[in-house]
């Protein structure tokens, strides 16, 4: 009927910064909780009650406890990716590595404080310990396709792998001395220092 009252419907934009909100508080609550008292302590209750919503909603956005740790982590390395191929063709395989952690370097620092509960989390369970382990294999395999495509081969050679082993190994080591050092440094100055050691220790190589 003309005039009558239309239902008030939310805006997609608005739907989907609501969810986003949502699932970033519970990602949040569970860092929190599994970094003070161990992710086998730790229930889904729990986290949903931290994150000030229903166990029914945890389950809308999760689907394990396990899976709230690991959200997003692949988002990281693919990004990584992205940056690392699109280097000039005039920087060495580890030159580009450099640059592309030192460019998205600024986004990872904004997420200090969620990185260093995701370690002491993943510290707290053989579990977790495992599925990292099982990430970073996955995430090795990823970069080691980016270095065959940079280097116009079909598919990665042992010497593709070694590669993006030893850059991942760097990354890994910054972000570990980049924790648990002073704020006021950053992740992209700890990036340099280790590629820059690690082009000491290999000469041209790694120039």
């Amino acid at each position: 009927m003309r005039g009558a009252a239309q239902p008030v419907r939310a805006r997609p934009a608005a739907w989907s910064e609501h969810k986003a909100r949502v699932r970033q508080a519970l990602v949040d609550a569970a860092l929190e909780l599994f970094a003070e008292q161990g992710y086998e302590s730790t229930s889904t209750e729990q986290v949903a009650a931290r994150a000030g919503v229903s166990p029914r909603t945890f389950f809308r956005y999760f689907a394990t406890k396990e899976s709230v740790l690991f959200f997003g982590e692949d988002d990281y390395i693919r990004s990584f990716v992205g940056v690392y191929l699109a280097q000039p063709e005039s920087l060495s395989e580890f030159q580009a590595m450099r640059a592309a952690f030192v460019t998205l370097a600024p986004g990872v620092a904004r997420l200090r404080e969620r990185i260093r509960l995701y370690h002491v989390a993943v510290a707290s369970s053989f579990l977790l310990r495992g599925k990292e382990h099982d990430n970073q294999q996955g995430n090795r395999a990823l970069v080691a396709r980016a270095v065959a495509t940079r280097r116009g081969l079909a598919q990665p050679d042992e010497s593709c792998e070694l590669v993006a082993a030893i850059g991942i190994l760097a990354e890994q080591r910054a972000m570990q001395r980049w924790l648990q050092g002073a704020p006021s440094r950053s992740l992209g100055s700890y990036v340099t220092a280790e590629f820059a050691t690690l082009a000491e220790l290999m000469g041209p190589a790694a120039q």
